[in-house]
């Protein structure tokens, strides 16, 4: 049998890369701490860690190890909460968003979240941006559950699921040139100033991909971090926002901002939530998952 003690020295060290600070912050002798990998080592019958002077690192077997001493200790933690909570969820998720979603699509859910759950304690990380590269959709190590704004992802590594449509709208001050307007072209969306949020955004790339491809490359640009920044820069007739409607829904329904007739074809990315495939759904993530696909799913809903 497995001993819980010297997998959770066992996963701090692999953590540390180091004896010496795995021994100091479990508060562990340093010889106990290489003797519970020694014993580890010698049950399992296979070296988890090579050995470079005063740094390891995981051998093959010890990264396989790992994957299965993060789902063990995360369960026996769950079980003492659930004993010690009447069966009832209870620790820590770690929530990672954009902006976007944690300033005007999760407060109702958080606010729910929190009294249907009130012995879970919930970590919020804001991301700046949608976080997709190359290698597909990047999910921090300590995050549990997250969210992004883009086309509906595919991943053979993540569970995924797609909430609901999100129309990107482009807008503008009541005084703006183009405000009224009927039937605007890309070329008159490209002799204005355009505010947008940073590269990496999936709805900016879409706008940009949209205004390509009816023949008008982007000209003149202010890049911001904030769609709140975006939102008052618009409203100062500073140019035209390029933002998620539900961003400046209040704005519209004032007139405050009016929308720009174009394009055509509504651009659309979708609220969408995951995480990753072989992580150990426990009760605290079923609990806000569930919640979560309830309370925000929209039409068209799509899970993958």
């Amino acid at each position: 049998m497995l001993d819980l003690r010297e997998l959770k020295t066992f996963r701090t060290v692999a953590t540390e890369k180091s004896f010496t600070r795995a021994a100091s912050l479990l508060h562990y002798a340093q010889s106990s701490v290489t003797a519970q990998i020694h014993s580890l080592e010698e049950e399992l019958a296979v070296p988890l860690f090579d050995r470079m002077g005063r740094r390891v690192e995981l051998t093959l077997a010890g990264r396989q190890l790992l994957t299965y001493a993060d789902k063990l200790l995360d369960m026996a933690d769950e079980a003492k909460r659930a004993v010690q909570n009447d069966g009832q969820p209870a620790g820590t998720l770690t929530v990672g968003a954009p902006e976007t979603l944690l300033a005007y699509r999760m407060p109702e859910l958080l606010k729910r979240f929190q009294a249907q759950y009130p012995a879970i304690h919930l970590s919020l990380t804001a991301s700046e941006s949608c976080e997709i590269g190359p290698g597909g959709t990047i999910i921090a190590p300590n995050v549990d559950i997250a969210f992004t704004l883009d086309v509906p992802l595919r991943s053979t590594h993540l569970k995924i699921e797609c909430l609901r449509p999100e129309p990107i709208v482009l807008a503008v001050s009541p005084q703006h040139p183009l405000a009224g307007k009927k039937k605007v072209k890309a070329e008159a969306i490209a002799q204005q100033q355009v505010l947008l949020t940073d590269r990496a955004c999936s709805y900016r790339a879409l706008f940009e991909r949209t205004l390509i491809g009816e023949g008008a490359p982007l000209g003149a640009s202010l890049e911001f971090l904030s769609v709140e920044a975006i939102k008052q820069c618009a409203l100062a007739t500073m140019g035209i926002a390029v933002l998620p409607e539900v961003v400046i829904a209040n704005e519209l329904k004032r007139g405050t901002l009016v929308p720009v007739d174009w394009p055509r074809k509504p651009l659309l990315v979708f609220t969408q939530m995951f995480r990753h495939q072989d992580k150990w759904m426990s009760p605290v993530m079923c609990a806000f998952w569930n919640l979560t696909s309830s309370l925000l799913q929209g039409e068209p809903g799509k899970k993958s």
